[in-house]
């Protein structure tokens, strides 16, 4: 599907679409609807009735069998962890599922590309997110970058570039997906039942599906940050408070309250909270923002690691621990 944000890239993908190379790196912010954009391309591509815009038809049989997950001529490579489980009848409870993209799901691509197409046109790979690869999937990944067989494409899906090797990227032609315009996402915000639209998106950052995802845990973020706002606060109760919360949201939600810190010590301003902004600005002003700078970067770090801590509660109590010496008041 493409949201109504994605009118004018979509616009841009057709006109590529008129000298197709065979590797597009499609960059996008977390939380933009890369992965529906990319997957509406992929459909698109095998499409064998597009619309007057190149959209999928919907209705051919290239869009049936798409629909159903069962093109020939298409291969979806994700994690484990964003695979479905099998629901087989017998079969065992599955074991904590990876989140990287291992590096057999990458060789296997080999019998794929072996064979032509089994109805003539192109052959799709869609690989998302393409930085859940590790190096030695990406060498692997590669081979089929550098010699790819005619008729076919493959689509790398990041939001975080910087974690894919330089050969890759140099082997893919980049699309950038932008951040939207505010007035499609708050209209569509509201059509799924958002109460405060504006202070949502704005706590994720911009991004529509992380506004539409922290609706679920609007009111644990904001119980967490009016937290970060006492100074008063005790870093190991916090942490026991937050433990059902996903780090990676978790950790999220700090580095955008710590981003806020900074632009109202530097800039008197804030981005993400501006329903806290008095208390951002009160507490910069006790903040050095080279510390804050610093944490930001041992923030960005910690996520890196957020999805697979040894101790997640230990995790936790570090980086609120780091926070409150931040903060502290003489």
């Amino acid at each position: 599907m493409i949201f109504d944000w994605q009118e004018q890239p979509w616009k841009a993908w057709t006109r590529l679409r008129e000298r197709l190379p065979h590797a597009i790196l499609i960059q996008s912010g977390e939380g933009l609807g890369e992965f529906e954009f990319a997957h509406a391309c992929a459909q698109s591509l095998l499409c064998e009735r597009p619309q007057p815009d190149q959209r999928a038809c919907g209705t051919c049989h290239a869009c049936n069998w798409f629909s159903l997950g069962n093109h020939p001529d298409f291969r979806l490579i994700v994690p484990e962890s964003m695979a479905p489980e099998s629901r087989e009848e017998g079969a065992e409870p599955s074991k904590r599922r990876s989140e990287q993209i291992r590096i057999e799901q990458a060789r296997e691509l080999a019998d794929f590309l072996a064979v032509g197409t089994h109805r003539g046109g192109l052959r799709v790979i869609l690989i998302y997110p393409a930085e859940a690869m590790n190096a030695n999937t990406q060498n692997a990944l590669l081979k089929n970058l550098e010699g790819p067989p005619p008729a076919t494409v493959f689509l790398l899906v990041t939001t975080q570039p910087e974690r894919l090797l330089a050969t890759v990227r140099s082997r893919c032609l980049k699309f950038a997906l932008p951040f939207p315009p505010s007035d499609p996402v708050l209209r569509w915000l509201k059509e799924q039942g958002l109460r405060q639209p504006e202070a949502t998106l704005a706590g994720a950052g911009g991004a529509p599906l992380l506004a539409l995802k922290a609706a679920d845990t609007d009111a644990d973020r904001l119980r967490f940050i009016e937290n970060l706002g006492n100074p008063g606060f005790d870093p190991i109760a916090l942490a026991e408070t937050v433990l059902r919360v996903p780090l990676w949201d978790l950790v999220g939600w700090l580095q955008r309250w710590s981003y806020d810190l900074l632009l109202a010590r530097v800039a008197g301003r804030v981005r993400y909270s501006p329903n806290h902004e008095g208390v951002i600005s009160d507490t910069a002003r006790h903040c050095d923002p080279a510390e804050l700078a610093a944490y930001l970067r041992r923030l960005a770090q910690a996520r890196e690691l957020a999805r697979h801590p040894l101790n997640a509660k230990l995790f936790v109590e570090d980086l609120l621990l780091q926070y409150q010496r931040l903060v502290g008041r003489p």
